[in-house]
C-alpha cells in the first residue's frame, strides 16, 4: 500500500503510541535474560534473528531497555512506516532488504552495510527477520551463517507471545499482544555456528530448527501460564 510522507508520518505516530500502549500496559515475564548478558559481555557482534511474525517482542524489549541495535527495514509500503517507529525507537536503519531475491533492489547494499557495522565494534547488533519480506513462514533464508562465520559474529533468537495476542490474517501470522495481557519473551544461548561449511539447504535448516525451537518454547509457556 502506498502512503503519501504525511501520512505515512501520521499513521507511523498513532502507530506508535498503540504499540507502546499495549506493551507497557502488560506484564514482562523473560526467561534467558542470562544468556544475553553474556553475549553483551563478549567481544563478538550479534545478529539477533527472529521470525517476522514475531519481530515486535525484541524489538520493543531492546527500545524500552535502551539496546541499540541496527534492523533492515524496507523504504515501501507497510515497512517504511515500521522503520519509522523504529528510528525513533533508537534503532539505526539499514535500507533494503537482505533477500538474495532482491539482489537488483538494494540487497548487495545491505550485505555490505551489515558487514561493515559488524567490523565497526564487537557491541553492534543487527536484527534480521529471517523469513522475511515474503516467507515462506518460519523458514530461514540463507545467507545469515555465512556472515556469522565470516565475521565471527554470534547469532541469538529472542523471540515472544503473549497471554491474549490478535493474530493478523497475514502470510506471516503477524501477532501483538492486546492491552494488559502478559507477554512472555525467550532469550536463548547462541547458536553453534558449524565449523563446517554447510550446503544451501542445510544452512536453511539449521537456522530454522534453531529458531523454531525457542519459538516452540516461548509458544508452550505462555499456554501453560
Amino acid at each position: 500500500m502506498r502512503h503519501t510522507k504525511v501520512m505515512s508520518n501520521i499513521i507511523s505516530y498513532v502507530g506508535q503510541i498503540l504499540i507502546s500502549f499495549v506493551f507497557r500496559t502488560s506484564k514482562w515475564n523473560i526467561r534467558g535474560i542470562d544468556h544475553f548478558n553474556s553475549v553483551m559481555k563478549s567481544k563478538k557482534p550479534v545478529m539477533l534473528c527472529v521470525w517476522h511474525g514475531r519481530f515486535l517482542f525484541p524489538a520493543f524489549w531492546l527500545a524500552k531497555n535502551k539496546i541499540h541495535a541496527y534492523a533492515i527495514a524496507s523504504r515501501h509500503g507497510d515497512a517504511a512506516i515500521i522503520a519509522k517507529i523504529f528510528k525513533r525507537w533508537g534503532f539505526g536503519l539499514i535500507r533494503g532488504s537482505s533477500s538474495r531475491r532482491n539482489k537488483d533492489k538494494g540487497g548487495r547494499d545491505v550485505i555490505r552495510e551489515m558487514n561493515r557495522i559488524f567490523d565497526l565494534s564487537s557491541k553492534n547488533i543487527i536484527a534480521v527477520t529471517n523469513d522475511g519480506p515474503k516467507g515462506p513462514e518460519r523458514i530461514a533464508k540463507p545467507g545469515s551463517l555465512s556472515i556469522a562465520l565470516k565475521k565471527e559474529v554470534q547469532i541469538i533468537t529472542i523471540t515472544g507471545f503473549a497471554s491474549s495476542v490478535k493474530i493478523f490474517n497475514s502470510w506471516d501470522s503477524f501477532c501483538i499482544p492486546k492491552p494488559f495481557s502478559k507477554i512472555y519473551l525467550n532469550i536463548a544461548p547462541p547458536l553453534e555456528i558449524p565449523e563446517k561449511k554447510l550446503m544451501l539447504e542445510e544452512e536453511i535448516k539449521y537456522l530454522s530448527d534453531y529458531m523454531n525451537k525457542h519459538q516452540d518454547e516461548v509458544d508452550e509457556w505462555s499456554k501453560n501460564n
